[in-house]
């Protein structure tokens, strides 16, 4: 399975998972995901059980669904896919509208990434064959020079993507000029604002306002869009399951081609030539063509599960869900965020990208950040990630966990686990810390354990180091 790129994917664990789960409910048949974030575990799960996932972030719902609902009548809709038949003439349409604003600017990318030696879109290493061709990008008229000295070229890219790209701004118009001139209607605030009330006006453009040589490149920022609008005119029989296929392929393919580090924290800074070379190689790549691989490595992913009846992907906090009832549910998998770090922040593009909602951004005078977030109440803050309330919310998950008669396999970190960080503070030595930590199930189940295994996290751009996860396997509520 390929997963986007996200902060403690389970896809290493997920046979410790699965035997964990088999421990918690021998003779279980329905297994709620919790915090199912990138679905490697409901996916994983989905051959046995039948899996709820449940996740507060939209764009992880939307990937778990495109993973789990999946029946004959769905699967057959997947095995006669033809994006080009399903997509193309809306995608072009969108493209055409936007190339008509943004061509002078694309031309300029395109000098820089045919001077640095990149190809122009550049197919995806896992593209299909029979894929060749689909959503080309279109040329433009017109071609631009740069300068022929290496480092002449990485200052004038520098220039062009961080001084020169415009984008929308909350209270004023941006104000456009040389390449972006013609483009300042996509930067208007009335324009946009207009989009806000109606999102489904086209064409599409809130990459290309919000996000232009931030997180992606001018193409790609055009070919999202684009991909969007197409996914949103799909019309017709199967049209719920080709929506929610095509829509998690773009979520894979633009979580793995961000010209970021691996998430959207914040956008490079292009300090370094050598990152200026690094972000024209990530921009260089297709989005199209990646999105064309993912769509494929899904298909063969849910091709080779046997989905049991009834699999569904919410979205909500996972209170929320307990909330509802759980009455079919034998075990409850919980992958709670372990450190401070919201993860609305470092996905936040791939939220507004699903939720596609043109969403106010955190970019008025004195509060503007280079990463160009939503507003913070348009941002889930977790207490999980609270250093006053982690504790107090994971006793609060296994009580209800008991309370709806379910077993509990819980995911956590120890090294970097914000509440063993609470627990070192507190003077626990590493055997008390863990003690600590399983007397929060032990106070609702009679039977639990720890399993540890060590791994290798790569956290934020940083370099590797070891960790230990923590599998905290509980059974037979009080």
């Amino acid at each position: 399975m390929r997963t986007i790129w996200y902060m403690g994917v389970k896809t290493r664990l997920t046979d410790a998972i699965s035997a964990a789960v088999a421990e918690a409910a021998p003779r279980g048949e329905g297994v709620l995901d919790l915090m199912s974030g990138s679905a490697a575990v409901s996916t994983s799960l989905a051959g046995r059980y039948k899996v709820w996932a449940n996740d507060v972030q939209a764009y992880a719902q939307a990937i778990a669904r495109a993973y789990l609902e999946h029946d004959e009548r769905s699967k057959a809709v997947l095995a006669r896919l033809d994006p080009e038949a399903d997509l193309g003439a809306a995608y072009r349409e969108n493209q055409a509208a936007l190339l008509e604003l943004l061509g002078p600017a694309v031309a300029l990318e395109d000098a820089h990434l045919r001077a640095a030696g990149l190809a122009v879109a550049g197919r995806d290493s896992g593209e299909h064959p029979d894929d060749a061709g689909l959503f080309d990008q279109a040329e433009v008229e017109g071609r631009r020079r740069v300068p022929g000295d290496a480092r002449d070229r990485a200052s004038a890219y520098r220039d062009f993507a961080l001084q020169r790209t415009p984008a929308f701004l909350e209270e004023r118009d941006a104000k456009p000029s040389g390449v972006f001139r013609r483009a300042a209607p996509l930067f208007e605030r009335e324009r946009v604002l207009a989009r806000r009330a109606d999102p489904s006006q086209a064409p599409y453009h809130l990459a290309a306002s919000y996000y232009p040589n931030v997180y992606l490149g001018l193409r790609q920022a055009i070919a999202v869009d684009s991909l969007r609008y197409a996914i949103d005119q799909l019309r017709g029989r199967g049209r719920a399951v080709k929506r929610a296929h095509y829509l998690a392929a773009l979520l894979h393919a633009t979580s793995v081609t961000t010209s970021a580090t691996s998430h959207f924290c914040q956008p490079r800074g292009l300090v370094r030539d050598s990152e200026v070379q690094a972000v024209l190689r990530r921009r260089s790549v297709s989005i199209p063509s990646r999105m064309l691989a993912f769509s494929r490595a899904i298909r063969a992913t849910v091709s080779e599960i046997e989905h049991r009846p009834g699999n569904a992907a919410h979205c909500g906090d996972w209170r929320e869900r307990f909330a509802q009832g759980l009455e079919e549910i034998d075990v409850v998998y919980a992958d709670p965020p372990y450190t401070s770090d919201n993860y609305s922040r470092f996905y936040h593009a791939l939220e507004v990208l699903t939720r596609y909602d043109y969403p106010e951004l955190q970019v008025k005078a004195g509060k503007t950040t280079k990463g160009r977030y939503p507003v913070i109440g348009r941002r889930h803050r977790s207490p999980f990630c609270n250093r006053r309330r982690v504790e107090r919310e994971l006793a609060d998950l296994c009580a209800a966990s008991a309370k709806a008669g379910a077993g509990l396999v819980l995911s956590y970190a120890q090294e970097n686990g914000l509440l063993f960080k609470v627990y070192r503070d507190q003077g626990l030595t590493p055997r008390r810390a863990r003690e600590r930590f399983l007397d929060l199930a032990r106070a609702v189940y009679r039977d639990v354990r720890l399993e540890t295994q060590a791994l290798m996290h790569s956290g934020q751009g940083d370099s590797n180091h070891e960790v230990t996860e923590l599998l905290l396997i509980a059974r037979d509520p009080k």
